[in-house]
């Protein structure tokens, strides 16, 4: 998916502006009240000696001869470097020249700090030395071809000052012949004035380099660390961010020479910065194919190619003199950098946005300002110039890192939009799940209406209705004899029965039998039973619902109601209690049990046949899961004990 986003052009004004401070600021920065040296007195000299002398009586070559033609020149000045026939230290002698200059005792005034002496740069296939009055004040130290040029030349004069007398300067630069050379112009004066410029200008050269090249680094290794984390997910961007930033700490070292130098050999440095542009180039161009969702296989193929053929073709172990690859290394670096600006222009043109429109713009600076270093390398414009490739690429880096950020951006709006789309259809399914449910809860209410309809018709068909065709046929018969009266109460007690059921008693066993017992006990003391209550607390019953209350009542009424009419007895106890049925610990339960003082009768299994009310108790004990039981007491101990046993949980 392409990212678009509107464009920023203010970033890219921003942009230009600072490379326009940038070149003005390295052109010229100026202490106005110092003494700048623009003009000084050259001479070749024959000498065929690479060290510098310890001072200049020492020297042996004619550079304090009165006779010596010394020439004018302008600073920054310089020697153009054609392809240098010899390299340092391999037995040739050097190519020698002198500059001299007078720094105005003006510019020596006494200061806290002293009066310093600040040169931007020099450079040169060799080595250079700063005399000041003869005295030999600083030299360069390390190779002789990997030179310090990129770092200012900061020198205390304080030991030299003659109150009121000028400092004769001279600077001895000894080169490879054809090397060529340059030398900046020269400020003089108190360190205070100058040490704001001298401190500017090793930023810009080489401090601010250092520091980017160390965040780059930084960067690069948190992207592996996030490579490596997710490696599996195909997330190579990463990785080939990684690569650039470390390619770019190998291209950039050649910038950030000290006067100590690296303590590689001069052959295998010079093809380490040059395999570590042409890698940066490479990984740009990869990682910028995958930022732009564009892909360009055979080129990158012919690409990687190319950078393998070059690295091998360059090793120092066949290739020619260092002093001779200069110019091969700059030129090398061409091919590999066109796939990069070609893929960068193409991508801003087709994708329209800012951030890869203004890394386009940099892509497109990198020609020019490639051959204003190339310029400079060859000492073809002012030695004060700043070198501006390595910026530029850490452009091109930062340029990267926005397009990311600003994929990132895109790619948490996507993720956003798609968790607020999920949270939507979540929603609305959770609206159709409660629309469902209401439906099912509906239906289970309909459901539950109709069982209960049936039940009622059940139970009046059953109870109510068959002790109301008993009586019916008592009279049609003219059965006078019969207490119809009595038939038409027990008709009344079912009904009632039947009604309490539809109570809701919460599982409450105790709160059913009490209901039993507002119905039952008029009755039974009409009978001339007496009726005790011998209750405790028990359990509640989960499954005790109106279907399963019926049956409690009906089989407990079935009881009493037999009690009444076949016993003879005169009192009744009904009893509550927990109890547990078979092994231990056994099955938690509760038991209700009626107990009689009249006569026994035989236990539920030896009873006859077609005794339909005592089968109806035991068909509604096993619809509830429970377990009754008759018990014929001791002969001291007349009546019969009824035993109800419920479960205090059910199966099913």
């Amino acid at each position: 998916m392409n990212i678009k986003y509107k464009p920023n052009w203010h970033v890219a004004l921003v942009w230009q502006a600072l490379i326009a401070i940038f070149f003005i600021a390295s052109s010229n920065l100026a202490q106005a009240a110092a003494t700048h040296l623009t003009e000084a007195l050259a001479w070749h000299s024959p000498s065929t000696t690479w060290a510098p002398p310890p001072s200049l009586a020492a020297a042996g070559d004619g550079v304090l001869d009165p006779a010596t033609p010394w020439k004018p020149v302008a600073l920054p000045g310089a020697s153009e470097r054609r392809t240098p026939s010899a390299t340092p230290g391999d037995g040739t002698p050097p190519h020698v020249w002198w500059l001299r200059m007078e720094v105005p005792a003006s510019a020596l005034a006494p200061t806290p700090q002293g009066p310093r002496l600040y040169i931007p740069r020099w450079h040169t296939l060799g080595n250079a030395a700063v005399y000041v009055n003869g005295r030999l004040a600083w030299q360069s130290r390390g190779s002789q071809v990997l030179v310090s040029f990129n770092q200012p030349v900061w020198l205390d004069l304080g030991g030299d000052v003659r109150p009121g007398q000028p400092l004769t300067v001279h600077v001895r630069m000894a080169g490879a012949e054809g090397a060529g050379g340059a030398l900046s112009s020269l400020w003089a004066g108190p360190a205070e004035e100058l040490r704001a410029g001298w401190r500017m200008r090793s930023l810009l050269q080489s401090d601010l380099l250092a520091y980017v090249r160390g965040a780059n680094l930084v960067l690069g290794l948190l992207a592996l660390a996030v490579w490596l984390a997710r490696r599996r997910q195909g997330e190579t961007g990463y990785l080939l961010f990684f690569l650039m930033s470390l390619s770019h700490v190998f291209a950039t070292s050649f910038f950030l020479v000290d006067a100590e130098g690296f303590g590689l050999d001069d052959g295998w440095f010079a093809w380490m910065t040059m395999a570590g542009s042409l890698s940066a180039s490479t990984c740009a161009f990869l990682l910028l194919c995958r930022i732009q969702g564009r892909h360009y296989p055979r080129l990158a193929g012919m690409l990687m190619l190319y950078v393998a053929v070059a690295a091998l073709a360059l090793l120092p172990l066949w290739s020619p003199p260092h002093g001779a690859m200069l110019p091969l290394l700059r030129l090398v670096q061409i091919p590999a950098a066109l796939p990069l600006v070609g893929a960068a222009v193409a991508g801003a043109w087709s994708l329209r946005t800012w951030p890869h429109m203004l890394l386009a713009a940099l892509m497109v600076l990198l020609f020019p300002l490639w051959l204003h270093d190339l310029a400079m390398q060859n000492f073809r414009v002012s030695a004060e110039h700043i070198y501006a490739t390595p910026y530029l690429y850490v452009g091109v880096i930062a340029m990267f890192l926005i397009a990311s950020f600003l994929r990132y951006q895109q790619a948490a709006r996507e993720a956003a939009q798609a968790h607020a789309m999920l949270a939507e259809r979540l929603a609305a399914q959770e609206r159709e799940l409660g629309l469902a449910h209401e439906r099912l809860r509906a239906a289970e209410r309909e459901q539950t209406l109709m069982h209960e309809r049936q039940r009622l018709m059940r139970e009046m068909h059953d109870g109510v209705g068959s002790s109301l065709m008993s009586a019916l046929r008592l009279v049609q018969h003219g059965q006078a004899t019969v207490d119809v009266a009595q038939v038409l109460k027990e008709c009344i007690d079912d009904l009632k029965i039947s009604i309490d059921s539809l109570e809701p008693v919460d599982a409450d066993l105790l709160a059913l039998l009490a209901g039993l017992r507002f119905r039952l006990e008029q009755r039974l003391g009409e009978a001339g039973i007496a009726l005790h209550w011998r209750t405790s607390e028990v359990p509640d019953l989960p499954w005790l619902d109106a279907q399963n209350a019926l049956h409690v009542l009906r089989i407990l009424q079935e009881v009493l109601t037999n009690i009444i009419k076949h016993s003879g007895a005169t009192a009744i106890t009904v009893s509550t209690a927990e109890a547990a049925r078979g092994t231990d610990p056994g099955v938690p339960g509760v038991q209700v049990c009626v107990h009689d003082n009249g006569r026994p009768f035989a236990p539920l299994d030896t009873l006859p046949p077609g005794r339909r009310g005592l089968g109806n108790v035991r068909a509604r004990a096993q619809a509830l899961g429970a377990q009754c039981s008759w018990e014929h007491r001791a002969p001291e101990t007349p009546g019969t004990a009824f035993t109800l046993w419920l479960p205090l949980r059910r199966n099913g």
